[in-house]
C-alpha cells in the first residue's frame, strides 16, 4: 500500500511503495496509474529500504493528480554509480533525492544542497556535516570553497554549467535529469550530446562526466 507525506506548504511529496526488489545509486523507475498520466513520469530515488521504495516529488505536475491512486512501478532504469573517493556531494532542489540515496549507500566527505526555502529542509532527512543554502546564495558558491575535486551533482541545468564553468579542475558527474518517455532509449527524448556523439539519459547514463558533455546542445 503506498503511502503519501506532504510538506507543510504542500510543494513537495514522499511517496512510499512497496517494492521487495533492488536499486543501486543512479538508478531510477518510472511511475504511472491505469488512469493516467499517458507517459509514465520518471522518478530517481530517495530511498530504499526494508521493503520500502521512496520518491521525492515537487508538486504541481500531471502525476500529481494519479497519486492517490494505484501507482505502477517500473524500472529501475539506468546504470548504477560506483563509489567515488573523496567526493563533495552537490543537489539542487528535488535533485537531492539521488544524492541523497547514494550517501545512504556510500557515504560521502561534504555535501552541499540548495533549496528555494525552508520547506523541503525541514520535510527531507539531511544528515549530519551537510550544508544548506537558500537562495540567493546557490551551491556553486560554496562549491568553489572546499578543496574536494571529486564531485557528484544534481539539481538544475544552470546549476551544473556554473559547476562546470567554475570549477575546471574538479572531475564533475552529474545525474542528469531530462524528459523521457520510454526510459529505454527508444524515444530518443532525453539526448544529450557527448564527445562520443549522441547519448541517451535513460539508457547511458543518467551519470554522465561533465567534461564529455555538450551542456549547450539542443536535440533537434
Amino acid at each position: 500500500m503506498e503511502m503519501l507525506k506532504v510538506s507543510e506548504k504542500g510543494s513537495y511529496v514522499l511517496l512510499e511503495l512497496p517494492y521487495n526488489g533492488k536499486a543501486m545509486p543512479g538508478q531510477f523507475f518510472t511511475i504511472k496509474t491505469k488512469t493516467g498520466p499517458y507517459i509514465p513520469r520518471p522518478f530517481s530515488v530517495y530511498d530504499l529500504k526494508d521493503g520500502n521504495l521512496k520518491f521525492l516529488i515537487k508538486t504541481g505536475g500531471e502525476i500529481q493528480q494519479f497519486l492517490d491512486e494505484d501507482i505502477i512501478v517500473d524500472g529501475p532504469f539506468g546504470n548504477p554509480i560506483s563509489k567515488i573517493d573523496d567526493v563533495l556531494l552537490i543537489a539542487g532542489g528535488v535533485g537531492y533525492a539521488p544524492i541523497h540515496f547514494y550517501a545512504l549507500a556510500y557515504g560521502f566527505k561534504e555535501m552541499i544542497i540548495g533549496m528555494l526555502d525552508d520547506e523541503l529542509f525541514d520535510f527531507v532527512d539531511i544528515p549530519d556535516h551537510c550544508v544548506c543554502v537558500v537562495n540567493p546564495t546557490t551551491p556553486v558558491d560554496l562549491a568553489k570553497l572546499s578543496p574536494l575535486k571529486n564531485i557528484l551533482v544534481c539539481g538544475p541545468h544552470e546549476m551544473i554549467k556554473g559547476l562546470k564553468r567554475d570549477l575546471p579542475e574538479s572531475t564533475l558527474y552529474a545525474i542528469m535529469e531530462e524528459k523521457m518517455a520510454c526510459a529505454r532509449g527508444m524515444c530518443e527524448g532525453c539526448a544529450v550530446m557527448t564527445k562520443d556523439g549522441v547519448k541517451f539519459v535513460c539508457k547511458d547514463g543518467p551519470t554522465f562526466k561533465i567534461s564529455e558533455v555538450d551542456l549547450e546542445w539542443t536535440y533537434q
